[in-house]
């Protein structure tokens, strides 16, 4: 049993260390595979407990500081002890138990506090503005997208569904930056439950209590929705702006219950898992996404997939 648990925790090393050396490739590769650097720390805190996920999380921290030593390294890695910190929280739900659902919100939730209080602490270290810092980030996000998007032979003005001219929509970018943190890491702590939940299915490690197409939020969440909405008619720039930001965040998480009424409806009618594949794909294409948010919003009061009279995660 003990050589079954090192050879696991060993492929997890590999994977992990695999992952991070090829993301250092170019900004495209980086980008690909740091979505999935949680996924080995999550399947060894899944199947070994989360002190083994723990250990393989350091190993990949010295790793790094390994392949590129000095200070300055802890700051421009900072999205990637971010992820690495995502792996091993989720892994810890799962040891307590948690919903996988109740384990993303949460762990997202703890992360994106944690960026606020670097952010924060950035400012003070380096004796300016939060305000003035957000415009400095900003302009680096936006600087860094524009030179990504240019190495794939695209360009800001190619995003004809926003309907905004090149320059406008930098600057909405550079303003729901936020908004784009919280939900990038969602969509990779999603997508990494995802795949460890089948993977786990697949080698029989067991289940992670209910599964995510029971997923639901808070019915209140609604008038939280609502008031985010008012307040891009506010005259203040700082509120709309707040409110814009919240605004998306809320529409991912009633994206994120439209996905679950799917997964549900489709397990209910023994739905092929080709079709399956193309309804998610389908699901993720503008203007498709409105609809499934819509579907979401509306499960709160139809409750298509008879889920009361628990109705909260």
């Amino acid at each position: 049993m003990a050589g079954s648990r090192r050879l696991i925790w060993s492929y997890g090393l590999v994977a992990l260390l695999s992952l991070i050396f090829l993301g250092r490739l170019n900004p495209m590769a980086a980008l690909i595979l740091s979505t999935w650097l949680p996924l080995p720390i999550l399947a060894v805190g899944w199947r070994l407990g989360p002190g083994e996920a723990a250990v393989l999380a350091l190993a990949g921290a010295l790793f790094v500081l390994a392949l590129d030593p000095g200070m300055a390294v802890l700051l421009e890695s900072l999205g990637l002890w971010v992820l690495l910190l995502m792996g091993l929280m989720l892994a810890i739900g799962h040891r307590r138990g948690w919903p996988a659902g109740s384990a993303i919100v949460w762990s997202v939730a703890a992360l994106s506090l944690l960026f606020l209080v670097l952010f924060l602490g950035q400012a003070l270290l380096q004796g300016i503005s939060p305000l003035a810092l957000w415009s400095q980030k900003g302009g680096e996000f936006t600087t860094s997208l524009k030179t990504m998007l240019q190495d794939m032979g695209m360009d800001f003005s190619d995003f004809k569904v926003v309907g905004l001219p090149r320059m406008e929509f930098q600057e909405v970018v550079a303003k729901i930056l936020p908004a784009l943190l919280v939900l990038n890491l969602a969509l990779v702590a999603w997508v990494n439950v995802v795949i460890v939940r089948w993977l786990a299915r697949l080698w029989d490690w067991g289940e992670w209590g209910e599964p995510l197409a029971h997923w639901v939020i808070p019915e209140w969440l609604v008038f939280v929705l609502v008031a985010a909405g008012l307040s891009l008619l506010a005259p203040w720039a700082w509120v709309r702006q707040v409110g814009l930001n919240l605004l998306l965040i809320l529409a991912f998480m009633y994206f994120c219950q439209g996905v679950a009424v799917m997964a549900a409806l489709f397990q209910r009618y023994e739905v092929f898992w080709g079709l399956r594949g193309l309804g998610y794909m389908l699901a993720f294409m503008n203007p498709l996404m409105i609809g499934v948010m819509i579907l979401g919003l509306v499960d709160l009061w139809l409750d298509f997939r008879r889920l009361q009279p628990s109705r909260e995660a």
